[in-house]
């Protein structure tokens, strides 16, 4: 809904714009303490700011559990309309136009540690230079996060195709990798050509999206093969999957350009899984309402750039030179351009 809609509506007759923004970093921070240090305020005054907000609203909207300022069934169907309007002042106030060089404001992308190191090393000095206000944060990805009214809540998600639910989002595609097993260097139980029987037996280190379950993209495509393997540690963090296997006598299962990056820095040996892996295709989705969002756009644009200059992948033995040939410069790294 518009801000014009709202006001039509009255639902702001009695408020200003900036217990709205209070509403928004209270949402983000579940912390009072958090929320007055982002707008450089007392907790006091972002007490009373809040007091204001529940009389407005004739609810609670964030109650304290002991740990955070949880938000009542009221405050989560506001917060989506709320961050729109919050937006929308800032880009009508700051730059008419949608110039990122004057708008200040914040983005959040779920997606994996994988996703932070591949892609924001070359994203950051393009903020730097062209958007300076704006501030990017990179979360981990859970299920839940792309359901219903929560997938307002995240600007932007980057994970592979079909691993979370993107039915209603809109997508632009950004690059492809692959799966690869990783183990230590000594490790003689795994090697190239090693049957199935043999690779499930050994204990696994495994990444999952969801936390006290096992979730993720390479998991699931297991469980549709009907294949099950010893998940001996599960972590929310595939950048440390190479150091557990490193110094253990396990097995993981992650992506190839993070692989062959992390070879140089742990004694670690890449080989083709002995299962059939479908591709990674990651790609780019975020709720349609932001389509037309010209500062939104303007950071899809960018991801994609940054994407589009990632290197392909080398050819596996066996496999025809093509898209996972060699760049142009016929360097056979990482998959990441240094600089």
């Amino acid at each position: 809904m518009l801000l014009i809609e709202w006001l039509m509506a009255g639902l702001l007759r009695n408020l200003d714009l900036n217990l709205l923004v209070i509403f928004d970093l209270l949402w983000a921070e579940r912390s009072v303490s958090r929320a007055a240090r982002r707008v450089h305020r007392t907790q006091s005054a972002v007490s009373l700011a809040l007091d204001r907000l529940r009389a407005a609203f004739n609810d609670p909207l964030f109650v304290w559990n002991g740990r955070e300022m949880q938000p009542t069934a009221r405050a989560e169907a506001l917060a989506p309309r709320i961050r729109a309007i919050v937006n929308q002042v800032n880009d009508a106030l700051e730059d008419p136009v949608g110039d990122p060089r004057n708008v200040r404001r914040e983005f959040t992308i779920a997606t994996a540690d994988y996703i932070d190191w591949l892609l924001g090393a070359s994203l950051m000095p393009c903020l730097e230079r062209e958007a300076p206000n704006l501030t990017v944060y990179f979360v981990d990805v859970q299920p839940f996060m792309s359901e219903g009214r929560h997938a307002a809540d995240t600007e932007l998600f980057i994970v592979p195709k079909s691993a979370i639910n993107t039915a209603r989002l809109s997508h632009a595609p950004l690059f492809r990798d692959r799966y690869v097993c990783v183990a230590a260097e000594s490790n003689e139980h795994v090697y190239e050509g090693m049957p199935v029987e043999a690779f499930v037996e050994i204990p696994q280190a495994t990444y999952t999206a969801a936390p006290g379950g096992l979730y993720s993209h390479e998991t699931q495509h297991l469980a549709e093969l009907g294949v099950r393997y010893r998940n001996r540690v599960l972590t929310p963090h595939y950048m440390a999957l190479p150091m557990i296997v490193s110094e253990s006598g396990g097995v993981a299962i992650m992506q190839e350009r993070l692989a062959r990056f992390m070879s140089a820095v742990v004694p670690i040996k890449l080989v083709t899984p002995p299962l059939a892996y479908p591709e990674l295709e990651i790609n780019l989705y975020w709720d349609p309402r932001f389509d037309d969002d010209a500062i939104h756009r303007w950071l899809r644009e960018q991801i994609v750039a940054v994407s589009a200059a990632l290197p392909d992948l080398p050819a596996r033995p066996g496999e025809r030179a093509g898209k996972h040939a060699p760049t142009r410069s016929g360097r056979r790294g990482t998959g990441r351009k240094r600089r």
